[in-house]
Order: structure tokens, then C-alpha cells, then sequence
């Protein structure tokens, strides 16, 4: 009887093991490391350069008499840019930010004024100093292409070299003056890696300021006036702070 008992016993205890080994393991699940997605919030400094491809000097003689010229401008603009950009939602999504640009602008030309039985002027017109703005931007992101469009404020220094034998005078001047005015236009940014991008971007500018002046003793008012339409190109760092 001992014998039968414990022979069951040990069958017992043999199918428990088989069945046992045979129940599967409990595994921890995979791990994945999460995916990073793009985003373009944070802070960003770059350098630039555009050329003028099309642009206008314009003077304006308010007194002793109304006259007025233009000449086309042209030339370039090369300096740096500092910005910020918040993106709502990383990936894709609408992104809003603020820009400022200050550069080293050499746009010039020489602007002719005949006025029949009074005579002529000719100017010397140019912007020899420093082109700066300071705009918002608006835009959507598809991941690591940015399309924007941007509009704010613009101001720069106009100088003009004159000689006139007219109105009752003649003589030379030469005088610089600061201008300002607006700014807008557009473009597309794309992140060739993670911290850096490259811009391509279109802009209109539109300067303009009264002026007073002296030649020979005759006091006179003048407008000058600068319109430019640049297209700029630049590569920008971004830093990841607050990001």
C-alpha cells in the first residue's frame, strides 16, 4: 500500500513540473525610446546678406518751390539677425515670432532735376551706414520647413550730395539724415540639422523723411524717400532654452 501511495505521489509531482515548464513566461514588454519631434521654439542668432534688386530714391524740394526726381537704387545688405519663435504644437503647427536685423547697406545713385526757365540740380543719393528691423513673423511648420510671412518696422540713414544752379541760387550741399518706415514680406526657413537653418526670404521697404537745409544762405525744406526690394538669404544657430 506504501508502495501504490507514494508511486502516485511522484506521478503527481511529475505531470505538475511538465505542465509547469510548459506555461509561458511572463516577459517584460519592449522598450522603445520615444521619437524626438521638431519643433521651432527657442531662440536663434544668424548672419545675412541681400541685394537690392529693385529700388527708389526719391527727392522731394518742398520750398522755396515744389520739385521733385527719382533714380533707381541699387546695392546690398549684409549684417546679423536675432530672433525668438514659439511653436504651438511640435511637428506641425502655427509658429509666431519676433525678428530684428541691423547691417551695413551700400545703395546709391545719382538722381537729375531740370525745371524749365529756372534751371537744374543733380544729387548724389546713397545709403552708406548701417539698414536695421525689427518685425514679427507668422507662419506654419511642416517639421523642419518653416513657411512665414514677416512685417514691421525699418530704419536707416540717407545721405545726398547736391550741386544746384537754380531757384534763384546755386551752391553745394551734402547732408545726412536718418529715415524710417515699414517693412513686409515673406519666406521659407528649412532645419538642416537640428540647431541650424537656412532662410530664404523676400522683403519690401518703404523709408521716408522731411528735411531741412541751407545752400548759400537760402534755407529750404526737402522729403527724401527710399524704397527697396530686397531678396535676403541666411543661416541661423537656434538654442534650445526653454525648449
Amino acid at each position: 500500500m506504501n508502495k501504490v501511495l507514494i508511486s502516485l505521489a511522484a506521478l503527481v509531482l511529475l505531470t505538475s513540473t511538465a505542465s509547469a515548464a510548459d506555461l509561458p513566461r511572463r516577459v517584460d514588454p519592449p522598450q522603445f525610446a520615444p521619437v524626438p519631434v521638431f519643433s521651432w521654439t527657442g531662440f536663434y542668432v544668424g548672419v545675412n546678406a541681400s541685394g537690392v534688386v529693385d529700388g527708389t530714391f526719391g527727392a522731394s524740394l518742398l520750398t522755396p518751390v515744389n520739385i521733385s526726381g527719382t533714380a533707381s537704387a541699387g546695392g546690398y545688405v549684409a549684417g546679423g539677425t536675432i530672433g525668438y519663435n514659439y511653436q504651438f504644437t511640435p511637428g506641425n503647427g502655427f509658429v509666431i515670432g519676433l525678428e530684428g536685423d541691423v547691417g551695413y547697406a551700400d545703395i546709391h545713385n545719382r538722381l537729375s532735376v531740370s525745371v524749365p526757365g529756372l534751371g537744374s540740380a543733380s544729387a548724389g543719393v546713397e545709403t552708406d551706414s548701417y539698414f536695421a528691423t525689427a518685425r514679427g513673423r507668422l507662419g506654419y511648420a511642416f517639421g523642419p520647413a518653416l513657411i512665414f510671412a514677416t512685417g514691421g518696422y525699418a530704419a536707416s540713414e540717407i545721405g545726398v550730395r547736391a550741386d544746384a544752379a537754380a531757384l534763384g541760387f546755386a551752391g553745394a550741399f551734402s547732408q545726412k539724415t536718418s529715415i524710417d518706415g515699414y517693412t513686409v514680406g515673406g519666406g521659407l526657413e528649412y532645419a538642416i540639422l537640428p540647431n541650424f537653418s537656412v532662410k530664404g526670404e523676400y522683403l519690401y521697404s518703404n523709408l521716408e523723411k522731411p528735411f531741412r537745409g541751407n545752400v548759400l544762405g537760402t534755407d529750404f525744406t526737402a522729403r527724401a524717400k527710399l524704397e527697396v526690394q530686397q531678396l535676403k538669404v541666411g543661416i541661423n544657430y537656434r538654442f534650445n532654452l526653454f525648449n
